[in-house]
């Protein structure tokens, strides 16, 4: 894949609630390796953005990804069973896990459950690419058989990103990842994460309200505000010389 053209494209992009406009227009880029951070107050639009981006969601406009079988394809207009297809290629890590992971089933269970619905049944290689995913986010391998409801935040979550990792997705959508979680174990997650980065193993879109947690891990930042663009730039540029008022109120905020 050309480094310079973009993996992910959305243009137009808009959803509505019955008469109530979320999304007024968006056009986003996400290229291969890159964290794209978006930030913006509660109801900027942010959230909702991710699930459209992850197909939980209709929406009109246009939404494109370059891999192999999809180029020229809005995935908008594709029918429910072509867009659980396409999911394959996008992994959700929610902030709260419960809307992602099965809480009674183990967290190995949870991490080869995509494997299995693709129809792969030998055990011995489940098991083997599931603690292969957990150790690379260095999930503690004598917890893999606990249910996620027996495990601490910061564990429910790099359980999440081993789902990701065992699934072979190619863009990560991170929904607040790092909510509820305390400093120290925020700053291990985002170790995982800055790691996964470095390995080339994700494209990423990261959505917070914390500045510090995006600033961390994104190359360019998306700011939002009541589901519009208002500016967007390499994420120093953006934190550091704000053009925009509404983008200089969060960073003024932030400090």
């Amino acid at each position: 894949m050309e480094a310079d053209a973009p993996l992910l494209e959305v243009r137009g992009l808009r959803k509505a609630y019955g008469t109530t406009e979320v999304l007024k227009g968006v056009d986003l880029e996400l290229y291969p390796g890159e964290v794209l951070g978006v930030v913006g107050a509660s109801g900027s639009g942010k959230s909702t953005l991710l699930r459209v981006l992850h197909l939980d969601e209709d929406a009109e406009g246009e939404y494109r990804l370059r891999l192999p079988g999809l180029e020229g394809v809005n995935l908008l207009a594709l029918d429910p069973y072509a867009k659980a297809r396409v999911r394959c290629h996008l992994a959700l890590v929610h902030q709260e896990a419960s809307a992602v992971l099965r809480m009674g089933f183990s967290a190995l269970t949870n991490v080869v459950e995509p494997l299995l619905l693709e129809g792969q049944r030998t055990f011995s290689a489940l098991r083997e690419r599931g603690l292969e995913a957990l150790a690379r986010v260095d999930f503690p391998l004598d917890r893999v058989l606990y249910p996620p409801r027996w495990l601490s935040g910061g564990q429910r979550q790099r359980v999440q990103l081993a789902r990701a990792l065992a699934q072979g997705a190619a863009i990560l959508l991170l929904d607040e990842p790092t909510t509820g979680l305390d400093l120290l174990v925020q700053a291990t997650f985002l170790d995982s994460v800055r790691r996964l980065k470095a390995q080339g193993r994700f494209a990423m879109v990261l959505v917070s309200h914390d500045l510090g947690v995006v600033r961390a891990v994104s190359d360019r930042i998306l700011v939002l505000l009541e589901g519009r663009v208002v500016e967007e730039g390499l994420a120093d540029q953006v934190l550091e010389d704000p053009q925009h008022p509404y983008t200089q109120d969060l960073v003024q905020a932030r400090l």
